[in-house]
């Protein structure tokens, strides 16, 4: 756990080169930077702890500063009930606090004030101080101030438990801030309510403790007396004497955290950057993880995105040698828990990332950290899209030319745009034999479809490995890439066939339409020229773009759904649950909208169904369109548009139990056999039994066999006849909205189907 940055102060005035140089040798040490999350009003919820958990947070923090004696129970029980995240009692320690105040009192300068040990609720003329200990140690002349550069009181007469005073600082004062009193009076470093707390943790289980105001060893053996030997210590430095005695304090305790607000109350604001690094470097020496604390995304309590001083400052901590970063109000009671933690995240991933040196152009291609890495690439490698036209079109026009369908100009954009990532072309002999064979491309990614440039015998006999040549799409004539031609070969269509769609029958749609092709295949790397011009949909984003938005809305866990139809009651179960199962932060919607068959519903209704659903039911959904074409060869196929989705960005995917399928020619459980036997690739699957609606219990539900007369298919062609029909579809089918959408629309003479000539 320790990260070894053994700074020289001296050392921070010398050529900032130097110093980053050297910060960064010394940080590959055995760096582990862990996230320790304070939990409160936002974030105590068992939704919001597993999605928390699910980030690697470290630690769960229990602030009993804010969190009454007879609540730590219940506190403890909810986090553990929820997450197997080891939880940190953090005491309240000799610290003075104000007592409950009525909202919004103000004092003015030279405003007497009475402080009281009885609890009130405060007002401008009297208010109340705890500990009541506070009285013991309080005299004449004393400085009170209350909260961060807030009232300041002078003290001008005590008793036994009140004192008389005159504010020299005007300001507002809450309920349970801050008190720092000067000279600052000796106070137990536990309350008894912290030694009630601690034995109720040691009994749930608990053994991390923070020590508030740690100013003495003693206080840290003190709470090592009742939170026991095997118990993990963390003592924050929140005062001068705590600094002051900090290195008999690295020795009893087993962890630091540098408290910076609390510190900076007692210590000059500026001079807090500097005793951070000097605090840090000791324990550094000391082989005692350090964490740092306060105000590290103080913005992300109200907004989205940080401040870039606010990452700077957290580059800057880990730069120090910080072992932890802590987020208190952050995560207790900001707007963006979540959010905070993956920003932390990806501020740790980036600094892991520099270690080996950054390039410019990286920084500035390579999206968020936090999305999956394009499959087949390192996290630096940059998405193709990046990647521009290198041969002059002049030239380009000299080369010969290969028309191709619409299925392989799809194909080019896909690989062009990183869809189809690894892949830089279609495929030689080499590797399709290692996709078929072994699921895997030579680099040894996983990879299980073919992605090939097929023709005639005569229709290639031209081509020679060495050549380039321009692909035209036929649909216009435009020349939309060229081809490198690294292999030339001949296949066995049938051989092929068997090993690629577990078939060579006609009914199979995608075996057909391989077989019905040549034999010679083209293989090498292709150079992209641009898009035809064509009509296309607006939705279709490519991978950079996805990520851009998952970026921008704060997504880091995003489920896939790939879908070839309108959405009726079993999508809508499958895509609540799967993003509930998941905890993810949104869904991409994903729609097919290449070739489809006669009789399929139209893109422009399965896009506008979508839109209807999203609007009224999945606000954290982002609806794209994915152009590609199915090749109907179920768990292969399965694998592909999984891939496909984690280099748009995703980190799961739904699948079904015929997903990509086509009548009975794969089994029901194909699909997860596949995907157990090529673990982790980078996306985690989602899987579901079929959905059918119960009339017993009035919903959705899950199975793997029929339930008789209580189940109810929800079938999409039931939903077609309907619709051509212009009949209404029931709505434990469809979304009764949803359905009469389509109606409208295929009743004033819009196609919402596909029919023969399209297809």
């Amino acid at each position: 756990m320790s990260c070894v940055l053994a700074y020289d102060l001296a050392k921070l005035f010398s050529p900032s080169k130097v110093r980053h140089k050297e910060a960064l040798t010394m940080a590959k040490q055995d760096l582990i930077i862990n996230i320790l999350c304070t939990l409160g009003p936002t974030s105590l919820r068992r939704e919001v702890i597993q999605r928390l958990e699910e980030r690697q947070v470290s630690l769960f923090r229990i602030n009993l500063s804010h969190t009454p004696l007879d609540r730590v129970e219940e506190t403890v029980r909810i986090i553990q009930e929820s997450a197997s995240t080891p939880v940190c009692l953090d005491t309240e320690g000799a610290q003075v606090r104000t007592g409950t105040m009525a909202e919004g009192v103000v004092v003015n300068d030279r405003q007497h004030v009475r402080v009281v040990a009885e609890p009130i609720e405060g007002t401008g003329d009297c208010l109340t101080l705890t500990p009541p200990s506070v009285f013991e140690s309080l005299q004449a002349n004393n400085l009170i101030g209350l909260d961060f550069d807030g009232v300041v009181l002078l003290v001008l007469k005590v008793g036994k438990d009140f004192a008389e005073t005159v504010v020299l600082n005007g300001g507002k004062i809450g309920s349970n801030k801050a008190v720092v009193i000067d000279p600052a009076p000796a106070l137990p470093p536990l309350t008894e309510d912290d030694v009630a707390a601690v034995e109720i943790g040691r009994r749930m289980g608990i053994k991390h403790f923070a020590l508030s105001f740690a100013n003495t060893a003693a206080d840290v053996a003190l709470l090592r007396k009742y939170a026991g030997p095997e118990a993990t210590i963390i003592s924050k430095i929140e005062s001068k004497l705590g600094v002051r005695n900090l290195d008999e304090i690295l020795v009893e305790t087993d962890e630091i955290l540098i408290d910076r607000g609390d510190l900076s109350r007692e210590v000059p604001l500026e001079n807090i950057p500097f005793l951070q690094k000097a605090i840090i470097r000791k324990a550094n020496i000391a082989k005692t993880p350090v964490n740092v604390a306060t105000n590290l995304l103080e913005s992300m309590i109200v907004n989205r995105k940080p401040t870039r001083a606010e990452l700077n400052d957290i580059i800057n901590t880990m730069l120090d040698g910080a072992n932890g970063l802590v987020l208190a109000a952050e995560t207790a009671i900001g707007n963006h828990p979540v959010g905070a933690v993956d920003m932390v995240r990806s501020m740790i991933e980036r600094f892991r990332r520099s270690l080996d040196g950054d390039r410019i152009e990286d920084l500035i291609e390579t999206g968020t950290s936090l999305l999956p890495s394009l499959h087949g690439c390192s996290p630096l490698e940059r998405s193709p899209d990046a990647k521009k036209r290198k041969t002059p079109m002049a030239k380009v026009a000299e080369y010969p030319a290969i028309e191709v369908d619409i299925e392989t100009a799809m194909d080019l954009e896909q690989i062009a745009h990183g869809v189809y990532s690894p892949l830089q072309g279609f495929m030689t002999q080499n590797e399709l034999e290692g996709v078929l064979d072994n699921y895997q491309l030579p680099s040894g990614d996983a990879w299980t479809m073919p992605i090939i440039l097929q023709g005639g015998s005569k229709e290639f006999a031209a081509f020679q490995p060495g050549q380039s040549v321009r692909l035209i799409d036929k649909r216009t004539g435009e020349a939309t890439a060229i081809l490198h031609v690294e292999d030339k070969y001949e296949i066995d269509l049938e051989s092929v066939a068997k090993r690629w769609f577990g078939t060579t029958e006609k009914s199979h749609p995608g075996a057909a339409r391989f077989m019905s092709r040549g034999g010679t295949l083209l293989g090498g790397a292709i150079e992209y020229l641009g898009p035809a011009s064509i009509a296309r949909s607006p939705y279709q984003l490519t991978p950079a773009q996805t990520r851009m938005v998952f970026d921008i809305k704060g997504w880091t866990r995003i489920v896939a759904f790939h879908t070839r139809n309108v959405p009726h009651m079993g999508h809508e179960h499958v895509i609540a649950n799967a993003c509930e199962r998941s905890n993810a932060d949104g869904i991409l919607i994903h729609p097919v909208v290449g070739p489809k068959k006669a009789g399929d519903f139209s893109s422009e209704a399965i896009l506008g169904a979508y839109e209807h659903l999203i609007s009224s039911v999945f606000p954290n959904a982002l609806l794209a369109a994915f152009s590609t074409y199915s090749r109907y060869c179920g768990p292969r196929e399965a694998v592909f548009t999984a891939l496909c989705r984690k280099n748009f960005g995703c980190t799961h995917f739904v699948l079904g139990r015929d997903h990509t399928g086509v009548g009975d020619f794969y089994g029901r459980d194909q699909n997860r056999e596949l995907f157990d036997k090529l673990g982790d690739i980078g996306i985690e699957p989602v899987f579901f039994d079929t959905v059918y609606y119960s009339t017993k219990k009035g919903e959705t539900v899950e199975s793997s066999t029929e339930g008789g007369d209580d189940f109810k298919s929800i079938s999409g062609t039931m939903i077609r006849d309907l619709l051509e029909k212009n009949q209404p579809v029931p709505t434990w089918c469809m979304r009764e909205e949803i359905a009469n959408w389509l109606l409208e629309m295929h009743s004033s003479g819009k196609s919402i189907f596909v029919d023969s000539q399209k297809a």
